[in-house]
């Protein structure tokens, strides 16, 4: 195997704005994530790596990448994890770990190694791209599928063109423990998650009242609540927060689901 050559001094040009790197043996994988990643940013420059040499000779090269994503399937050197030889290779690198598996033991080892975030890569497209911009604000993003009960199945995603996913079907049950699962330690109550849902669904305090039979004065006590946990000021800075975690799917619940009461 390829052996990574010392890291060197390089004159390649700065550049400008947000610079990805995509290391991904497999080219259509890697043109989906470029497509994730030209959502979040239409002026990034994309780099791409289909061998673990390569992703480390390219994030040397360029001190100017601000965000790696990198399958967890490729091969190591020396017999190690793809994920151990780049971070020993790159420990100043911010990954976020793209995989086919995503258990908790899996997750909870990658976060152990100093990534910044993991993506299932059969969740849909605007999974990745919240996902994406979650990890560049700052936040360290957890799927909520690797919450999910053992053995609960999560149908895969299928491709309706070579470059994007479609989301996944989920069923209400799987959506309801989903739900859950994404919002342990969220610090919010269940009443105040489901206060939450209406926001996101654009909905006003009066209707609000009128879904979950509230009272205005509690719905109000709810929205601050809310807004305490996200650490934000307003309805709409609560609405993009909860969105940058990835909630939204979580939150608005399927029309035939049962409406909840006081």
């Amino acid at each position: 195997m390829q052996e990574v050559v010392p890291e060197t001094q390089t004159n390649s040009p700065a550049l400008d704005g947000l610079t990805v790197l995509i290391a991904d043996a497999q080219h259509l994988v890697r043109g989906g994530l470029k497509m994730c990643v030209e959502a979040v940013d239409h002026d990034v420059a994309v780099l791409e790596a289909d061998t673990l040499v390569s992703a480390v000779e390219t994030f040397r090269s360029c001190p100017e990448i601000d965000l790696v994503l990198l399958d967890l399937a490729m091969t190591g050197l020396h017999g190690s994890s793809a994920l151990e030889s780049f971070m020993q290779h790159c420990p100043h690198a911010r990954v976020v770990v793209v995989s086919s598996t995503h258990d908790m033991k899996s997750v909870q080892g990658a976060l152990a190694k100093g990534v910044r975030g993991f993506l299932p890569k059969n969740a849909g497209r605007s999974a990745f791209v919240n996902a994406i911009r979650f990890v560049l604000g700052g936040g360290i993003y957890i799927p909520a599928e690797a919450l999910l009960p053992e053995g609960t199945p999560i149908p895969a995603a299928q491709p309706n063109s070579t470059s994007q996913a479609l989301e996944p079907a989920l069923t209400p049950e799987q959506i309801a423990r989903g739900r859950a699962a994404a919002l342990r330690g969220a610090r919010l109550t269940a009443r105040q998650i489901d206060v939450l849902a209406q926001l996101l669904d654009g909905k006003a305090n009066k209707q609000i009242c009128r879904e979950l039979n509230l009272a205005m004065g509690t719905v109000k006590c709810h929205v601050g609540a809310i807004l305490g946990a996200l650490e934000v000021n307003s309805r709409a800075e609560a609405i993009a927060a909860a969105n940058k975690r990835g909630w939204r799917e979580w939150l608005i619940e399927p029309r035939s689901q049962g409406r909840h009461h006081a």
